[in-house]
């Protein structure tokens, strides 16, 4: 809900209002250079005067053509951005950020805010693009970082005294908005609305009024909190907090306290006061405040893209566009090309000077009114004095005019280092080497204002790598290109366990810094190839076969994985390797290796060895076998004699086994006759007392008669 307060918009006012005096000579050559470059080059009071005279003002714009080249040329190089971690991070973790921060930072909103912050400031001096974050979609709650693009940079403001080149390192920054009324009423209420009046805060002296009958003006302010604090360095390397110090353990050694960390005691080695900051998100309409928040980063998210400042002596930075050098060769060619067209306005296309007299009959006036008439034979009518027509060269213009046109287009090339051959066109060299050297010379000119935007970018990604742990704190899936230029499925912060001890991707820790690699971008390294490669192969066609995997990773393909695996199989796995390692391949030899004879030596001698010992073993065996052969022969004779010693015990058992055998017969009847004289006793004696039973029943016991149930 918006919240009024006025003392707090009537101060970020001020500020804006300084920031306008401070920039304003920029502020104002911005826009001459943006209506000069992109709009009309003549001035009111220049067109006057061409006018007086006759004369139509024309214009031969070669600056634009030049910018749009100068944004062609950025777009297809991109700089490279590597993530390198501060602390041991598992290489997917590493990889994963990496291709996050990259995906952030290059997909297309974000190319576009480049590419028109970048045009911004090559034309007119400076240029600007923000970060921010929205909602993935209309029906989600997770956010997204998104670098925005901002058209006008004079409608930012920074801190005068920022010191980094890009001043993200602002105290205090934003952007200013101008939003209809309507789309105002529709987004915070028709209330709020009424409550901001028109015409307020206006100021003649800045850059716009705030507020008007039609539009509400939106400030962004981005502004940097300060609080400080103490830090200590321990004895074992770490460096904590106050409220971490307090927290340690701490146990009484021959009376004297001291600290344990981690099982070991430490001490204080060192200490400093230091500070650390957050920037404060407020958006302001004339005296409320319409929302204020915690901005996910430690920098300024308005970037300050500049062109090729300079200092002047009361320490203002004065901006220099890219075409200041150019501007008066641009004017001076436009007037060429008016006065030009002028003396060809002005000139007379009559193809014969002839006498009254020469074309007095009517036919032949007829036939010589009309110069289009084509007819075989032109007739003219003779002079009393003999005069004849006489045909008149058509009209030339002077060779003054054409020489200073040429100068002029020079001029514009030598200052802006943009030669007609880096344009596709023909110019005064003579071979390839010639144009390349041309073309590395006049890029010496335009890296200034490159670089300038690489360095933003480079900013805008380590904004980015500061927000990333806060807006990507939950899981989610997310594709991602990775170094392998393929596009893969991601999922970040994943839960390993139920419990969420082991977190995958985790995207919330670890301390990373953004480097620019220095080169072309990707695909300029990738052009840079093609071209090194149709050179090699134009010497020598056949070592196509030692790069073709190369060759194919080359190829302006996006989904050549295919092509990519085909060709690879042309190289063999030597060269692969050779390419990786960088030692050439050892030469083929005829025979096995020395170390492959020196082994096969040692298994020839150790199987001569095994045979001598082969030998051996067969003599030996042969005379054990003969021993052995007597032996049991010696077995068989004394074999003999004991089995016709054992035939009789045998015949002597088995007469014992009979007699045996009959005397247990004899034992079984008489235990059979035994056992039924017992068991007939047993039968006797049972009968005997049941009778006994019966007999001495209970005789006062009555027998009660049978009822009819029990009969």
């Amino acid at each position: 809900m918006a919240k009024k307060d006025p003392k707090f918009a009537q101060d970020l006012r001020q500020w804006i209002k300084k920031w306008d005096d401070y920039w304003r000579f920029n502020r104002e050559q911005y826009y001459e250079f943006m209506d000069f470059v992109m709009g009309d080059m003549w001035k009111e009071d220049e067109s006057k005067v061409f006018t007086r005279y006759d004369k139509v003002p024309l214009t031969a714009n070669k600056l634009a053509p030049l910018a749009s080249w100068m944004v062609g040329e950025q777009q297809r190089n991109t700089p490279v951005l590597q993530v390198v971690p501060d602390e041991n991070t598992p290489q997917e973790t590493v990889e994963v950020r990496e291709a996050l921060v990259r995906n952030i930072t290059f997909q297309p909103a974000s190319e576009l805010s480049y590419q028109t912050g970048f045009q911004c400031s090559v034309i007119g001096g400076f240029g600007a693009f923000g970060v921010g974050t929205e909602y993935e979609d209309t029906m989600s709650l997770d956010q997204i970082i998104v670098p925005f693009e901002i058209r006008d940079p004079c409608k930012c403001y920074w801190d005068i005294s920022a010191k980094n080149p890009s001043k993200t390192d602002s105290a205090r920054s934003g952007i200013r908005t101008r939003v209809s009324r309507t789309s105002f009423r529709g987004e915070h209420g028709e209330k709020l609305e009424r409550s901001i009046p028109s015409s307020s805060y206006s100021d003649d002296t800045t850059l716009m009024s705030f507020n008007d009958d039609d539009s509400i003006t939106v400030i962004d302010d981005y502004e940097l909190k300060y609080k400080s604090f103490k830090i200590y360095k321990l004895s074992n390397g770490d460096v904590l907090r106050q409220k971490e110090l307090d927290e340690l353990e701490r146990i009484e050694i021959e009376g004297q306290e001291v600290l344990v960390m981690d099982y070991d005691i430490v001490e204080v080695l060192d200490e400093r006061e230091t500070f650390e900051y957050r920037v404060v998100h407020t958006k302001v309409a004339g005296d409320y405040i319409l929302e204020r928040n915690d901005f996910p980063a430690k920098q300024s998210p308005i970037v300050f893209i500049d062109q090729n400042s300079y200092w002047d002596k009361s320490g203002k930075q004065i901006c220099r566009p890219f075409f200041k050098d150019a501007r008066d060769s641009q004017r001076f060619l436009n007037y060429l090309t008016t006065q030009i067209a002028y003396l060809i306005k002005i000139s007379r296309y009559d193809q014969f000077i002839a006498s009254k007299a020469n074309i007095k009959s009517a036919d032949t006036q007829a036939a010589w009114r009309d110069p289009f008439t084509v007819q075989g034979t032109l007739f003219y009518d003779e002079s009393p004095n003999g005069n004849k027509p006489e045909r008149l060269s058509p009209p030339e213009l002077s060779q003054s005019l054409s020489v200073q046109y040429e100068r002029a287009l020079q001029d514009i090339q030598t200052s802006t280092g943009i030669y007609a051959t880096q344009l596709g066109e023909q110019g005064n060299e003579t071979s390839g080497k010639a144009v390349d050297k041309r073309t590395r010379q006049s890029s010496h000119n335009t890296n200034v204002p490159y670089n300038s935007l690489k360095r933003a970018i480079t900013c805008a990604g380590e904004i980015i790598n500061e927000m990333i742990p806060v807006v990507y704190d939950s899981e989610r899936k997310m594709m991602l290109k990775m170094q392998d230029q393929m596009v893969k499925p991601v999922v970040l912060n994943e839960q390993m366990d139920e419990y969420g001890s082991s977190i995958r991707n985790d995207m919330t820790k670890g301390k990373f810094k953004i480097r620019l690699l220095p080169g072309p971008s990707h695909e300029g390294q990738k052009e840079q190839a093609m071209e090194s490669f149709q050179m090699v192969l134009q010497a020598n066609p056949q070592l196509f076969t030692l790069i073709a995997d190369l060759y194919a990773e080359n190829l302006p393909l996006e989904n050549n994985i295919e092509l990519r695996n085909r060709l690879r199989t042309i190289v063999s796995p030597e060269i692969i390797e050779a390419g990786k390692t960088g030692k050439p391949m050892p030469p083929k030899q005829e025979g096995p290796p020395p170390e492959i004879m020196i082994k096969m030596q040692e298994l020839e001698l150790k199987k001569q060895q095994l045979q001598l010992a082969m030998q051996d073993s067969q003599m030996k065996a042969q005379k054990e076998m003969q021993e052995l052969t007597l032996k049991q022969h010696e077995l068989e004779v004394k074999v003999d004699h004991d089995k016709q010693r054992v035939t009789m015990e045998w015949h002597k058992l088995e007469a014992d086994k009979l007699q045996a055998a009959a005397k247990l017969e004899e034992q079984e009847m008489r235990y059979k006759g035994e056992m039924a004289r017992i068991n007939q006793d047993a039968d006797t004696t049972h009968a005997n007392n049941l009778t006994k039973l019966l007999i001495h029943a209970h005789p006062h016991e009555k027998k009660e008669p049978k009822s009819k149930e029990g009969k």
